[in-house]
């Protein structure tokens, strides 16, 4: 064994043993082929090429459409385009209302920006109306269209790229897009799901917006009472996205491990672990709101805010803990993962 064949036997590693034990001596003849005469040189190694389609292969061998960790990463997809979809129909429902074509009794978002028919106007709505790419990323994927999830999702992540402001809550986006891109690939098979989830982000979404808005309205009309800001400083903090999405991971982890206890047969390796994954960007995103001040209410929305990000850190790993605990072999039953999928 030459050194260049050792190099390239090194690399096949990153591949399964089952794999890699029916096909590494084939692989290894196909690369040192394409090395030629350098194959004797001592000093050759594998070209970058080589080593990222191993890489790539690797990873679309062990995230396939058997195997827990596939279904792990594609249901990580799955709740990070439902959750974001949710918040797009809020995004729309106040780009409708701050533009006058949903009437409330009071305002639910900033003035539209520039003079009407201005091309700084126009550019602001489409920035606005671009939230329409993650429910179609999210319809696609319930409906079996996975090109168009990822076509869609990347370009609302690039959309986000673009607003500094927003750097934080994109942490979810990006682990939900980089889920998505790498747990559906060709050698996963489509699995369509009924109509109906496809609508629970506008149900949801629709829900919220009252919810939100009214609570939001009712902070700022509280702003100039002596009383100020009262309770309302508790609630403050689970209103960004990332607070929603904080509770409801903490309400889906509690929600699972009652599950699990009470309803063998519905433990799974995959949906402990897809929740585990998205409570990491989750409490980072809520960290990013802690505030240097030393007022008493700066002091509180932190103290609540590191409380949450705590929160998520023992949710998520006591939801890790589950998961792995859990082999392949005693996942819930397919029809159970398919509908979680």
């Amino acid at each position: 064994m030459n050194a260049l064949e050792h190099r390239y036997r090194r690399i096949l590693r990153l591949l399964p043993a089952g794999y890699r034990a029916e096909r590494e001596e084939e692989m290894v003849s196909a690369f040192l082929d394409g090395a030629g005469p350098a194959a004797d040189d001592a000093t050759a190694r594998p070209r970058w090429p080589e080593i990222v389609s191993v890489a790539a292969l690797a990873l679309r061998i062990r995230l396939d459409g058997s195997g827990a960790w596939g279904r792990t990463v594609r249901l990580t997809a799955l709740i990070g385009l439902a959750f974001q979809a949710t918040m797009s129909c809020v995004y729309l429902a106040q780009t409708l209302n701050v533009h006058g074509l949903l009437p409330l009794p009071f305002p639910t978002g900033e003035p539209p920006i520039g003079e009407p028919a201005s091309a700084e106007r126009l550019w602001h709505l489409a920035g606005d109306l671009s939230s329409l790419l993650w429910i179609v990323g999210y319809v696609a994927l319930v409906r079996a269209r996975p090109r168009v999830a990822k076509t869609a999702a990347t370009l609302g992540l690039i959309g986000y790229a673009l607003s500094p402001a927003d750097t934080p809550e994109s942490l979810v986006l990006v682990v939900a897009t980089l889920a998505l891109l790498a747990g559906y690939h060709r050698d996963v098979p489509a699995h369509r799901q009924p109509r109906w989830p496809a609508a629970l982000p506008l149900v949801a979404g629709a829900a919220l917006f009252l919810i939100v808005s009214t609570a939001t309205w009712a902070m700022t009309t509280s702003n100039h009472s002596p009383q100020w800001p009262g309770p309302w400083v508790w609630a403050w903090s689970w209103l960004p996205p990332s607070g929603l999405f904080c509770l409801a991971l903490l309400v889906a982890g509690a929600g699972y491990v009652v599950a699990h206890r009470a309803v063998p047969r519905w433990r799974s390796a995959s949906v402990p672990l897809a929740l585990a994954i998205l409570t990491v960007p989750v409490a980072l995103a809520r960290l990013s709101y802690l505030n240097p001040g030393s007022d008493q209410v700066t002091d509180t929305l932190n103290a609540v805010t590191v409380a949450q990000a705590l929160a998520l850190v023992l949710c998520g790993t006591i939801l890790a803990v589950l998961g792995a605990r859990m082999s392949p072999t005693r996942d819930a039953p397919a029809a159970v993962i398919g509908a979680a999928e």
